[in-house]
């Protein structure tokens, strides 16, 4: 899969630790830290959700003036800084801090959750996906590789792999990659359009436009194959420049 499409996906964090100023605000934090990590998950769940559904509708503006999003957006910082220790809540925060482009924030919150849990395949994916929009594609390769290894069995390292190995056109290995994730899981949607890329890159077009007629018919109005079709179209059966 292409690394321009794929690293348009999700991901943000920020966190700050304050201090009370007198043995009374001391106790009235260590109070509200309790009580704020009591089931952290069920409330980063129900924000995230909210989160998103508020990006869907477009983040209006609450009576007191303050956007919707950013309001939900600040919520979940407070999580993560209430409960520093809690993987979920750095993850999601990592998340975030990728979506707004603070790569250096996602990475200090990667390296935070790392730190407490050594084996994590989906925030080993964000921290491939950093390299690849820092243009370290060297290190995103190597990388990947190694956290194959720990977890040969995930279908999103090998399609994150697979899109690495594309942009420095392996593409025989990108296509092996592609396959191993169709294998273990993966949605067949992206699949396709990923295979569609191969195929287009390697000159085989009439092959190209049916792996992305495959991925449109199984995601409708998805923009990536729709664009590569229009382009097949308007080159004449050429192959659009990527």
């Amino acid at each position: 899969m292409r690394v321009e499409s794929l690293v348009r996906k999700r991901i943000v964090f920020a966190m700050v630790v304050v201090a009370g100023l007198s043995g009374i605000s001391c106790s009235q934090h260590f109070v509200r830290l309790n009580y704020s990590c009591y089931d952290a998950d069920s409330r980063l769940n129900e924000t995230w959700a909210a989160l998103q559904e508020a990006r869907t509708a477009g983040c209006d503006v609450l009576p007191n003036g303050i956007d919707r999003c950013d309001n939900l957006r600040q919520q979940i910082e407070y999580i993560a800084q209430d409960c520093p220790n809690d993987i979920h809540a750095l993850m999601i925060n990592a998340i975030l801090a990728y979506d707004e482009k603070q790569f250096a924030k996602s990475e200090q919150l990667l390296d935070s959750l790392f730190s407490l849990r050594t084996n994590y395949p989906e925030a080993a994916i964000l921290k491939a996906r950093l390299a690849l929009e820092e243009g370290n594609t060297p290190f995103a390769l190597r990388y990947l590789e190694q956290q194959i290894q720990l977890s040969p069995d995930h279908a999103g390292l090998r399609e994150l792999y697979a899109s690495a190995l594309y942009s420095v056109t392996r593409l025989e290995e990108a296509q092996a990659a592609l396959t191993m994730a169709q294998r273990l899981g993966g949605p067949s949607w992206r699949i396709n359009y990923g295979r569609g890329l191969i195929q287009e890159a390697m000159g085989q077009l009439a092959a190209a436009r049916i792996y992305y007629e495959a991925a449109l018919t199984e995601r409708p109005g998805w923009k990536p194959p729709e664009s590569r079709l229009r382009a097949l179209d308007a080159a004449g059966g050429s192959t659009p420049q990527r």
